[in-house]
């Protein structure tokens, strides 16, 4: 699949690329963000073996709270990339520093607010103390700073550097929360740890970023900035609402159990991640979204389908492979569903990009609206006194599978006026015709 960074409309035509020169650098990035799933997977798998089912459960939770407030951070990565992505080379010099400063200014603010947050996170999850959601807040800020740097370098297709940034924050991160679980045996030390790490692996990324400064003129970067987060803010909430509606709504060792069985659908969400981290700048431009968004949902698709149909092989050896014995005894053969609804959600991430490059406002509406969904009904088996861990879990993937029909069915008709007119074209070269220049589209309400 060949995946290079979108050229200015106003730099001339380019030479033309041999085919799959895209595919080094999504291999590359895939290969480390692969690598980081896999750092991931084993701090994963060493929490679950070396905490109890509860005390898992509430680690699991708090991560989970964690990657809703790296919100901030994933849209200042897209609209970075976005922005450098749209603009000419020329331009790049005086945007980076523009982009730093908002990066900065984002993660105090992500900082403060979530300390804030803490009552209620603790509220909400019902957790024993307050520790594990301070250190929660703690790391946010740099990881939220991060963010920017990893924009930086995808809008400039230093993909290299890209993916050398991705593996040291990552490694960093999580080196510093195994060392806090080993520690301290608890979830607030993982978190200690988790926050040391990061701050160590922002000073890296500022490094492997080529250490950029600051300049004024924050109000552009930081609306386009908001306007993404605002629309990924519905997607990652998503991706982790199972999680932790399981860890609201279930008995305390079921939602332990719940949160092994996410571990597939995790792998499943992240592990196709380098194809639309690759694919992110080019959908600034039309004509290469068109091209290459078609492609990108076909290589997420298989990666997908693999996945789920090994995880069904296992079958009811899945969850005790990766908790060990104590899990399995509520959800039996069924893990593959967790790994369904990951790819399914992996899906939708590609669609809410092509919809963000679009400023599509109907793309975000529709996740928010699937999350909206999800909560009511989960909540009414519920108060019926019929959920369970395979209740919450196929919630979960019916609501994705919805909301990528969606997606796909506003794709299609989005891509219907192009295709008119390429038929017409192709008609015109046969005949000789001229052809008629194609009648503007009519405003959309979006």
């Amino acid at each position: 699949m060949s995946l290079p960074r979108p050229r200015h409309p106003q730099e001339g035509a380019a030479p033309a690329r041999p085919a799959g020169a895209g595919a080094v650098p999504a291999a590359l990035v895939s290969g480390s963000l692969l690598l980081v799933s896999g750092l991931a997977y084993v701090v994963t798998v060493l929490a679950a073996r070396a905490l109890t089912p509860q005390s898992y459960g509430e680690l699991a939770a708090l991560l989970g709270v964690l990657l809703v407030g790296s919100v901030p951070a994933t849209g200042l990565q897209t609209a970075a990339a976005l922005h450098l992505g749209r603009h000419p080379a020329s331009a790049v010099a005086r945007a980076v520093p523009r982009l730093h400063a908002t990066a900065l200014a984002a993660s105090v603010a992500v900082g403060l607010v979530a300390l804030a947050a803490v009552p209620l996170v603790v509220s909400v999850l019902r957790l024993p103390g307050a520790a594990g959601a301070v250190w929660l807040a703690v790391a946010l800020v740099p990881q939220t700073l991060v963010g920017g740097y990893d924009g930086i370098l995808q809008g400039t297709g230093r993909h290299g550097r890209l993916a050398a940034v991705f593996v040291s924050f990552g490694g960093l991160k999580w080196a510093g929360a195994v060392t806090g679980l080993l520690a301290g045996g608890t979830p607030a030390a993982a978190l200690a740890g988790m926050a040391a790490g990061c701050a160590a692996g922002a000073l890296v990324s500022w490094l492997g970023c080529g250490r950029p400064g600051v300049s004024r003129g924050l109000r552009g970067p930081a609306r386009s900035a908001a306007r993404a987060a605002g629309a990924l803010l519905g997607l990652v909430l998503l991706v982790n609402l199972d999680l932790l509606l399981a860890r609201h709504h279930l008995p305390a060792a079921q939602a332990g159990e719940y949160a092994v069985g996410a571990v597939f659908a995790k792998v499943a969400y992240w592990l196709p991640q380098g194809v639309g981290v690759v694919l992110l700048p080019r959908l600034a431009d039309p004509a290469s979204r068109r091209q290459a968004l078609p492609a990108a949902l076909g290589v997420v698709a298989a990666v997908g389908g693999l996945l789920t149909l090994a995880t069904a092989v296992l079958g009811a050896a899945a969850l005790p492979l990766v908790g060990g014995a104590a899990y399995g005894a509520h959800l039996g053969g069924w893990t593959w569903v967790f790994t369904a609804a990951g790819t399914l959600l992996a899906l939708a991430q590609l669609l809410l990009y092509n919809g963000i490059a679009a400023a599509d406002r109907t793309a975000a509406a529709a996740v928010w609206a699937t999350v909206a969904v999800e909560t009511a009904v989960v909540g009414a088996l519920a108060a019926a006194g019929v959920l369970s861990v395979l209740a919450v879990a196929a919630v979960a993937a019916g609501t994705a599978t919805a909301l990528v029909g969606v997606g796909l069915l506003r794709l299609r008709r989005a891509h219907a006026p192009d295709v008119a007119v390429d038929a017409q074209v192709a008609g015109a070269a046969v005949s000789g015709a001229p052809v008629a220049a194609p009648a503007p589209p009519a405003r959309r309400r979006r």
